[in-house]
């Protein structure tokens, strides 16, 4: 029997709840704890407890006040749980106070803020951690992917080439890898993302696992369903369950028009870490499944867990406003596509904007704005659908043809709410549509 999605609705609850007990309180400096399972294998929680442990003993020991937010923003990965990010901020201004130059400080103040989607603040505070310990390798992530959000492509290059010279590893070669892909060059990105899974050391588990996730999402851009289903199970073999795989293991059956046994896999995702992208993707793939009530439960938890993450202090704003286009245009939602674009001017800012104008008639414009998203040549299928339909509307048929065989050459199930109009779009300009899983 199908379960609800709002099942997702007591976690949610739960995680914006107090904590109860020394395990989950303050301590007498403002310290915040969180209770952790004793028998715990998980190596972040290992040093959640160690950390904690150390601030029982003294709440103003800085080390112990920096090593408990760092294992917070990982828990923050691995969980999805944004309530840990008001934690880490909390003890990295306890830090700030003692050491507020402290590269180590810096750096993890950089990623909070990138976790934020606050990306021109987390700009600024890499660039700081730079100037302070010049060649720092996570400075230089922190700045290569708030550039990349900004739209600072060059910055971004420059930065990425930067650390790879210090340390060609996991963390340097992925970016690579996503510079590639920005640019095009999807062969080039799965060559670089290949590298990174094998330069694993001193990377933990869940980060080694995630790069896999990314190389199974790279290969199934390109088409490559079975070889994307090898990388999900290396990521869960390197950390088991992580959500990120199950994700990406969803992806690949709604590219096999496989909508309701995706519905499940999500069902069951969204219950264990709550994003919205996941919640959309469950309606999108109940929706695709004929299951019009189960979509309108999971696209009004959507709502729910972007309040959760606002009053965490994530911006999910840009987010919202491509999900609002697609499933309620209206001025307001070209507005507030607008505004995201402000504080991430980036080709996925112009892509959202450019499909709200898109789908509230306004096809001049998006056009105009769809040719900012297309700037750097990727090949993203989302981006490519958006604009083949705004060169359609345009009377581009050329246009529209050529973004169009791009995602009919990839993966034109890359989405379950847009595979009929893919379809449909493909008819009117002669195009033929792979079958699934071809």
């Amino acid at each position: 029997m199908r379960r609800s999605a709002f099942g997702a609705l007591v976690l949610i609850l739960a995680l914006t709840a107090p904590a109860c007990g020394r395990g989950g309180d303050a301590g007498e400096a403002g310290v915040p704890f969180v209770q952790v399972d004793p028998k715990s294998a998980s190596a972040t929680d290992r040093a959640i407890a160690a950390a904690q442990t150390k601030l029982r003993r003294d709440d103003e020991d800085a080390d112990a006040q920096l090593a408990l937010a760092q294992a917070f923003l990982q828990k923050a990965r691995e969980t999805a749980d944004p309530t840990l990010y008001s934690k880490a901020d909390t003890l990295l201004g306890l830090v700030a106070e003692e050491a507020p130059d402290d590269p180590r400080v810096l750096v993890a103040q950089g990623t909070l803020l990138l976790a934020r989607h606050r990306f021109a603040e987390g700009l600024a505070v890499g660039r700081r951690a730079l100037e302070v310990a010049p060649g720092n390798e996570a400075a230089y992530g922190v700045v290569v992917d708030a550039s990349n959000e900004l739209g600072r492509y060059d910055e971004a290059a420059e930065a990425t080439q930067h650390m790879v010279d210090v340390r060609p590893n996991l963390a340097s070669l992925s970016r690579v890898s996503y510079a590639r892909e920005l640019h095009g060059d999807l062969e080039g990105a799965i060559a670089a993302m290949s590298q990174a899974v094998t330069a694993t050391a001193g990377s933990s588990g869940e980060n080694v696992a995630y790069v896999q996730v990314l190389l199974g999402n790279l290969l199934l851009t390109r088409g490559d369903l079975d070889e994307a289903v090898a990388a999900y199970d290396a990521a869960e073999q390197a950390f088991p369950d992580l959500p990120a795989a199950t994700a990406g293991r969803a992806k690949v059956l709604v590219a096999r028009a496989e909508y309701d046994r995706a519905a499940g896999v999500l069902e069951e995702l969204v219950e264990v870490q709550p994003l919205p992208e996941y919640a959309i993707a469950l309606g999108d793939a109940r929706a695709a499944a004929g299951d019009r009530a189960g979509a309108a439960e999971a696209y009004e938890l959507v709502g729910v867990i972007a309040d959760l993450y606002r009053a965490n202090g994530v911006d999910v704003d840009l987010e919202i406003a491509l999900f609002d286009a697609d499933h309620d245009p209206s001025p307001a939602t070209v507005a507030a596509a607008r505004r995201a674009l402000e504080d991430r001017p980036s080709i996925v800012g112009h892509d959202a904007l450019a499909w709200n104008l898109h789908r509230t008639g306004k096809d001049a414009a998006a056009s105009e704005q769809m040719a900012l998203a297309l700037r750097t040549g990727s090949r993203d299928p989302l981006l490519r659908f958006h604009a083949a339909a705004i060169a359609a509307a345009t009377g581009d048929r050329g246009a529209a043809t050529e973004h169009l065989q791009v995602v009919l050459d990839s993966n034109p199930r890359f989405s379950a709410a847009l595979a009929d109009d893919v379809e449909q779009l493909a008819r009117e300009l002669g195009l033929e549509v792979p079958a699934p899983g071809s």
